[in-house]
């Protein structure tokens, strides 16, 4: 099957530049950090916006990927959806910050107040930004959310530039700037929705409505938690059974891996609206599998070739050799390349066809097998043991999002 791939481009352009703008920030953003600050002092840091996303998952509840999906294969949009998703958000914040707050004091009192609460808040305005994100990609309308991020990430990035490299300033500050970057976007893709005539008023407001929503959003929400703590429990177990310094030498090699996605990750993003509207033609879904298959394999193994064979290259360039121990995390993980790619574009499938327990119980599994062998070997095998345990994780997932998709002959 010939895939056109400057087509696809074309046809995804805006959530290209998006994942590039998103990605390409984050990273600069923890370049600098890394090379500006302790070892020690980034591994803590990696851990608390860790521990945060991780509870910002949880009380999303699945309701942004939800709301895409909802938007995408309905052709009249309703406000009720979008008030009601908010405003659940909202009403969630305390409930997240005290949980989090207590589940710090209780296994990581050493972090520093400021820093931990500012990144909570932090990460909680981008988690009610992701939610809105979703809408208007179910909207297609993928040039307001670029113009919201382009805008609001050179702001904060400016200013971070400036207290990071030449003030030299707390940790602590650089989070609030981050942060009034992170306001800035939210306002933004409020007016993005009002301009695709979803306008939020509390009148829409209804707590039926927001129990249904919460009733079919929920399985998809703890599929979407347990795929992102296997992705993050290393970096909370690492911390906790070795040592921040050891956390910033994983995180710095799986961040890379985790930034070779952008390469195709862009594909994902439309590819869940795609799915959504084809989802009761099976053959469909099959062309679609085959067709985005053959466009990943030949991405991956290049990827692959690349991350193994330049990675103390890659590592010194960006962050010096005071990383080189990420050098052989790098050399590991790029033989999950190709796994994780394929459990992204069957997790997808799952998703747009409704399989949402299907899609939870894979990523569960594969959740308990990450943390269990990581508790095992880590103390033996150290970071390099949690690379491993990461390929072998990826390749589970994907194993079980296929056998589901034959079973179900969706694919």
């Amino acid at each position: 099957m010939k895939i056109n791939f400057s087509k696809l481009f074309r046809e995804n352009k805006y959530p290209v530049y998006i994942n590039i703008l998103e990605r390409f920030f984050f990273f600069l953003i923890f370049l600098v950090i890394a090379r500006e600050y302790s070892a020690d002092s980034f591994g803590e840091l990696i851990t608390i916006f860790s521990l945060a996303n991780i509870f910002a998952i949880i009380f999303d509840l699945g309701i942004p990927l939800f709301l895409q999906k909802e938007f995408s294969s309905r052709e009249k949009h309703s406000a009720d959806l979008a008030v009601n998703a908010i405003a659940v958000s909202v009403f969630l914040f305390p409930v997240y910050f005290l949980t989090l707050t207590l589940y710090q004091l209780l296994i990581f009192p050493e972090f520093p107040f400021r820093l931990f609460t500012f990144t909570s808040i932090l990460v909680y305005l981008f988690s009610v930004s992701n939610l809105i994100s979703k809408a208007l990609s179910g909207l297609r309308d993928f040039q307001s959310q670029f113009k919201a991020l382009l805008f609001s990430r050179t702001f904060a990035f400016t200013f971070f530039i400036v207290f990071a490299v030449i003030l030299k300033t707390d940790l602590s500050i650089l989070i609030i700037i981050l942060t009034a970057g992170a306001v800035i976007q939210l306002h933004s893709l409020i007016r993005s929705l009002r301009s695709n005539k979803i306008n939020l008023s509390l009148k829409n407001f209804s707590l039926k409505t927001s129990k249904s929503i919460l009733k079919i959003s929920l399985p998809l929400g703890l599929a979407v938690l347990f795929n992102f703590l296997y992705d993050k429990i290393d970096i909370i177990l690492i911390s906790k059974i070795i040592d921040f310094e050891n956390t910033a030498y994983y995180s710095i090699g799986y961040g890379i891996f985790k930034s070779s996605a952008l390469i195709y990750s862009f594909l994902f993003i439309t590819g869940l609206n795609r799915i959504s509207y084809l989802s009761r033609n099976k053959r469909a879904v099959e062309l679609f599998y085959k067709k985005y298959l053959s466009l990943l394999m030949p991405v991956c193994i290049i990827l692959t070739a690349v991350l193994f064979f330049f990675a103390g290259v890659i590592i010194e360039l960006f962050y010096t050799d005071k990383f080189n121990d990420s050098v052989l995390v790098l050399k590991i993980l790029s033989f999950a390349v190709t796994g994780l790619a394929l459990n992204n574009l069957t997790g997808v499938i799952l998703n747009g066809l409704g399989m949402y327990r299907q899609n939870m119980n894979v990523t569960f599994l594969g959740l308990i097998l990450n943390i269990i062998l990581n508790i095992i070997f880590l103390p033996v095998y150290g970071i390099a043991g949690a690379a491993v345990i990461t390929v072998l994780t990826e390749y589970f997932i994907f194993t079980g999002d296929y056998i589901y998709l034959k079973k179900f002959k969706a694919i």
